[in-house]
Parts: structure tokens; C-alpha cells; sequence
């Protein structure tokens, strides 16, 4: 009883402020589980809020992820995502630098925007990799398409994400609670040396939260892997 009262706490905490869509309480904990293209579970994510700032034009937060794949040695990586939202619209970054320093057993607490640069410039990173999810917006509304390239395991790898447009809006129900999301669809093109893969990608996101499920299917409609949010903890 307590545990679940405390799920409910910081369900509540993350929706105190609902225009933005990520969770702007300090140490809240969300929880996903990644499955592979058959349906099992693969590995298990905790994301962490830190670094929230609110002021007079708009908020701002750091979700922190863990990700432990299952059934394999050295199995723990870690990202960054930065959000930021300016009154309108949401903006989110995943810091591609981040897993790569740490994973070069480079101390976490000296993570700066130096050591960042060093790391884009090693991996010679290009493009922009972020997204922005709009207020309000309506179903059939495109988004700008990106694409971004770096360095992966001494492979150039090359991302392209275009025909993104919002869906309108769902309700999506996890065993982390109900949520009214905004849905949102893109394809996502990754090109490693000669290697070329294309995945429609489909993503619910709810305010005062962020990615609550995402589900990927190949060019010929067979499922590819999906993402559920499971748990919400403060």
C-alpha cells in the first residue's frame, strides 16, 4: 500500500504542471521495459529527473537513463536527454556524447559542455538530433524532418528521420497509470556503411511526463520493438 501511494504521489507531482510534456519533479524515477520485434522483454530502462529549472520563460529539466539489456556481460549503458520548454513548445535532445564518455570510464562528474565538445569532435558528430512536440497541435500537422551522423564503433552511422506529423490525440493505458497522449509518427532511416534500415515509428507522449509507449515496424508492416512506460517512482 505505502509503494503504491507513492506512485501515486509522484504520478500527481510529475502533473502539477501539464503544459510541457516531461516531468519537471526533482528525483522522480520513470521506469520502461524495451522489447525486441518477437514481444520479449530485452532490456529495462530507469530514467531519472534532475537538473529541473523553472523560470519566468519556461522549465527545464535532465532525464538521466540507465539502461540494463538483459542476458549479456558489460550490460549497463547510460544516456542523457535535455528538455526545455518555452511556453509553446517542448523541445528534447538526447545527448549522443554522453553513453560514449561514459563508457570510456571518463569520471561522469566532469561531464561538462567542454567535455561534451571533445567527445562530438572525436565522434565527429553532425546534424541535429532533436524533436519538438508542439501545444495543441493538430492531428495531420507535419514536423520538420532532421537528420543527424556519427561515429559508432568505428562505423559512420547516418539517421534520418522524415514524414514525422502529429496523430492526434489517445489515451494510453501501462501498468505505470492512464495518460492522455499525443501521438505522433515518423520513419526512421539508419545507414551503417552500406547497410540501409527504414522503421515506422510510433510514439505517445503525455504531459507533465514524456514517452509513455513507442512501437516500430519495418518497411514490410512486421513489428520491430517497442517501449512501455511500467512504473513511475519518487
Amino acid at each position: 500500500m505505502k509503494k503504491m501511494l507513492l506512485a501515486i504521489v509522484a504520478l500527481l507531482a510529475c502533473h502539477t504542471m501539464q503544459a510541457q510534456y516531461f516531468c519537471t519533479t526533482q528525483g522522480t524515477e520513470l521506469h520502461y521495459v524495451n522489447y525486441d520485434e518477437a514481444g520479449q522483454s530485452l532490456s529495462n530502462e530507469t530514467v531519472t529527473v534532475y537538473n529541473v529549472v523553472k523560470n519566468a520563460s519556461g522549465e527545464s529539466a535532465q532525464y538521466l537513463a540507465k539502461i540494463v539489456t538483459n542476458k549479456t556481460k558489460n550490460n549497463t549503458s547510460y544516456t542523457l536527454y535535455n528538455w526545455n520548454y518555452d511556453g509553446n513548445v517542448t523541445t528534447c535532445q538526447e545527448d549522443l556524447m554522453y553513453g560514449p564518455y561514459i563508457k570510456s570510464d571518463s569520471d561522469p562528474a566532469k561531464y561538462d559542455s567542454k567535455a561534451r565538445q571533445a567527445m562530438a569532435e572525436e565522434l565527429k558528430l553532425k546534424g541535429d538530433n532533436s524533436f519538438t512536440i508542439k501545444k495543441h497541435a493538430s492531428a495531420g500537422e507535419s514536423i520538420p524532418d532532421r537528420t543527424y551522423s556519427l561515429i559508432s564503433n568505428m562505423l559512420k552511422n547516418e539517421i534520418n528521420i522524415s514524414g514525422a506529423a502529429y496523430m492526434g490525440e489517445e489515451k494510453v493505458s501501462t501498468t505505470a497509470g492512464k495518460f492522455d497522449c499525443i501521438k505522433i509518427s515518423y520513419l526512421k532511416r539508419t545507414k551503417i556503411v552500406l547497410k540501409t534500415e527504414t522503421v515506422r515509428v510510433t510514439e505517445w507522449y503525455a504531459e507533465g511526463i514524456g514517452l509513455v509507449k513507442s512501437e516500430s515496424y519495418n518497411t514490410k508492416g512486421e513489428p520491430d520493438g517497442k517501449t512501455i512506460l511500467v512504473k513511475i517512482v519518487k
